[in-house]
C-alpha cells in the first residue's frame, strides 16, 4: 500500500474539514483556507478535492461565499474511506489489483498472504474514524483503539468495479 502525498493531503484536508465540521449546510469552508492552514498546494488540491467530491465524501457550493463541507458526518468516516477515495491502486502489491501484473501468479506461494494483509490493513484503516483523529479520541493512549474487534468496525466501502 503505498500512502501517496495524494492520500497525506486528502487526510489534512479531511481533518480540516472535521475541525470546521457543522451540521449547518450553509457552512462551508473556502478552500484557500483550508490550502493556507494545511500547506496543500491549490492546483494539487483541487485535483484532491475532485477526488473525495467524486467519491461523495465532500460537497462544494460554487459562487461568491461558496467552499467545501464534508459530505458525510466524520464520525462515519474512515481513513480508509479518504485513501480509497483518492488512490488508483491502494493494494500492498500490484498482483492483487492487476492479476496479470506478475507473470507468476498461477504457482505464487505468497498471493494468499498479500490478500490476508491486504485485508488486515483495510480492516484497521477502516477501524480508524476521522472524528477520532481530529479530536483524539482514543489516541492519547497509544493505539489501543485498534484493539476493537473487526466486526465491531464498520465495514469498508466497495467502489465501482468491486474493489474496496
Amino acid at each position: 500500500m503505498n500512502i501517496t502525498s495524494k492520500s497525506r493531503y486528502a487526510l489534512k484536508i479531511m481533518m480540516d474539514l472535521t475541525e470546521h465540521y457543522s451540521a449547518d449546510e450553509d457552512l462551508v469552508i473556502q478552500r484557500s483556507d483550508i490550502a493556507m492552514r494545511q500547506g496543500v498546494p491549490l492546483d494539487y488540491m483541487d485535483h484532491i478535492l475532485s477526488r473525495l467530491k467524486e467519491a461523495g465524501l465532500i460537497q462544494s457550493t460554487r459562487g461568491r461565499g461558496g467552499g467545501y463541507r464534508l459530505a458525510i458526518p466524520p464520525q462515519k468516516l474512515s481513513v480508509l474511506d479518504i485513501f480509497t477515495a483518492v488512490e488508483d491502486v491502494f493494494e500492498p502489491v500490484r498482483c492483487l489489483e492487476d492479476a496479470s501484473a506478475c507473470g507468476a501468479e498461477h504457482v505464487c506461494g505468497a498471493k494468499d498472504a498479500w490478500t490476508v494483509i491486504s485485508s488486515a490493513i483495510r480492516g484497521a484503516l477502516s477501524c480508524i474514524i476521522l472524528w477520532d483523529l481530529v479530536h483524539q479520541r482514543g489516541l492519547t493512549k497509544g493505539l489501543e483503539f485498534l484493539t476493537v474487534a473487526p466486526q465491531e468496525c464498520r465495514a469498508p466501502k466497495r467502489r465501482a468495479g468491486g474493489t474496496v
